[in-house]
């Protein structure tokens, strides 16, 4: 019984997730063009800073500037630690590795045992903190929404399933299980990426660079809030 199910949660089950999330996340890029678009076209100041727009994104990847904020300087650098553990874990991992090349045809680097236990176990540790940063910060407390205490959870268990998978002395389960519910945890979190603040970790450019494109007045708008403002003729 359980090999039917895993077999089916290694071809087709993986194969539709993946279907999905690529949709899902090509729907998202395109109404955000669209309406970046839309905006563009009605902005007085058509300027495009490609300049800006690429260092925003950039700088959003590089660890260092999370060192550098004083507000939070921990919680940003945990929630930066997180981000690679969930992308790079899931993609380089050797026996994910051999998965794609089984199911796409594809492969590419995986990371040696070590590497890959280390990063998943802080990853995990990265979990536990944000969750506790939230818990212990009453602004994020209070604005966090269920999916911001629900989505870490589910993060956390393809991983530690994963790593019951591979070190199954550790497991009080039997492994065929585990490694079933590592499969199908992994997969749901795929189709909910599109629709949820996952989607962030892969269209992380579109956002960014949302600021710079699409944050322009209509013509004649500066106009109107002078007028508003009572600062006709004046710089505003």
């Amino acid at each position: 019984m359980y090999e039917n199910l895993l077999s089916l949660a290694r071809g087709p089950l993986l194969k539709l997730s993946l279907l999905l999330m690529a949709l899902g996340l090509l729907r998202v890029v395109l109404l955000q063009l669209w309406e970046l678009g839309w905006a563009w076209s009605r902005a007085g100041d058509q300027f495009i800073p490609w300049g800006i727009a690429i260092r925003r994104n950039l700088s959003w990847l590089l660890p260092w500037r999370y060192l550098h904020e004083h507000e939070r300087r921990a919680y940003n650098f945990t929630s930066f630690l997180f981000h690679v553990g969930v992308i790079v874990v899931p993609l380089c991992l050797a026996g994910h590795v051999a998965i794609w090349r089984a199911s796409l045809g594809v492969s590419w680097y995986a990371l040696p045992g070590v590497v890959a236990d280390t990063l998943t176990v802080v990853t995990l540790i990265a979990i536990v903190g944000l969750l506790f940063g939230r818990v212990i910060n009453r602004a994020s407390r209070e604005l966090s929404k269920p999916q911001d205490w629900l989505l870490p959870v589910l993060c956390a268990l393809p991983f530690i399933s994963g790593w019951l998978v591979a070190h199954p002395s550790w497991s009080l389960v039997d492994i065929q299980v585990v490694y079933l519910i590592h499969l199908l945890s992994a997969e749901l979190l795929l189709v909910l990426v599109p629709f949820s603040k996952l989607a962030h970790m892969v269209l992380f450019w579109v956002s960014q660079s949302s600021s710079e494109l699409g944050w322009r007045f209509v013509p004649g708008s500066g106009d109107r809030v002078r007028a508003t403002l009572g600062k006709e003729g004046q710089g505003v």
